[in-house]
């Protein structure tokens, strides 16, 4: 993983020469970008890897038509490239907090029930999108099927030989579940954000209403229960105002694939730590699958 102070200030420093160490903050810690926020108004936001450098053009030309359509905030990027010729974007700073535990916590029944409101809202035209427009952008189509059992088949080699054989089980039986369930009841794909994680749902932090919802770099077309996955992190009654605010069809199976998906995220993250040999995080993440796996 690349160090950021290394790797990206440069482009930092040339557009803000004067910028003291203490204007420039440095979040680092995403899969995929590494961003920086100076003066707390403009944002440089890198790449960490090629493939992420290659959609940056697509993310940058959908959020430019998209922009005015969405009901709630969403940036609106510039495309950079370094002396190197390696793109990255700019956009003003979404004022706001992320939609963490604790911001959440933070708020009243009433405040909790209008952001749910808002994201359902933002979602329903985000899979409004027409489907023959996102992929002349440039947006490609996710075989559900295939990519879950490629996972499944991935996290078996990679993830298995750190895991005693009951949780391998655990895993095993709620990927195959999951892929006789998809196999069976066909859904219809749309476009989706695919990153809706409490990180890139900005909360303003005095009004406790939605300020924005950024990071689009992972959008696909594909399952859009897949967007709803974090939403009960807030309660059954987020996620139901959410559900009861959604203005598309959802078909039988859909609370059950988003379920799938919650579920997995304690498996993915561990891949994940596994992936780039952070041995803190595999130790953290494989206790934390025990406690999933208990507590279920």
């Amino acid at each position: 993983m690349p160090t950021p102070q290394t790797d990206f200030i440069s482009p930092v420093k040339r557009a803000y020469p004067s910028a003291r160490e203490e204007d420039i903050k440095v979040f680092d810690d995403g899969w995929d970008y590494v961003v920086y926020v100076v003066n707390g108004s403009q944002t440089f936001r890198f790449p960490r890897r090629d493939d992420y450098s290659k959609t940056l053009p697509r993310e940058v030309a959908f959020l430019d038509t998209f922009s005015s359509l969405s009901s709630v905030q969403v940036p609106k990027l510039t495309l950079h490239k370094t002396p190197d010729g390696k793109p990255y974007v700019t956009y003003s700073f979404i004022p706001g907090v992320p939609f963490e535990g604790d911001v959440a916590q933070n708020c009243s029944p009433k405040e909790l029930h209008e952001i749910a409101q808002q994201i359902a809202n933002f979602l329903s035209i985000l899979h409004s999108f027409p489907i023959k427009t996102a992929k002349t952008m440039g947006f490609d189509e996710l075989d559900s099927v295939k990519y879950w059992s490629d996972r499944l088949n991935k996290i078996e080699k990679n993830v298995y030989p750190h895991l005693p054989a009951s949780e391998q089980s655990w895993i095993t039986e709620l990927f195959a579940e999951f892929i006789e369930m998809i196999t069976q009841n066909p859904f219809r794909n749309k476009l989706i954000h695919s990153d809706i994680m409490p990180g890139h749902i900005i909360i303003n932090s005095t009004t406790h209403k939605l300020s924005g919802i950024i990071d689009f770099g992972d959008m696909e077309i594909a399952d859009p229960a897949y967007d709803f996955t974090f939403l009960h992190k807030y309660g059954q009654e987020f996620l139901d105002t959410a559900y009861d605010n959604y203005k598309l069809d959802r078909d039988k199976t859909f609370e059950k694939r988003r379920q799938f998906y919650e579920d997995r995220l304690v498996v993915t993250d561990l891949e994940h730590s596994i992936e780039i040999h952070d041995k803190e995080k595999i130790e953290l993440q494989k206790k934390q699958l025990t406690d999933y796996i208990g507590n279920g």
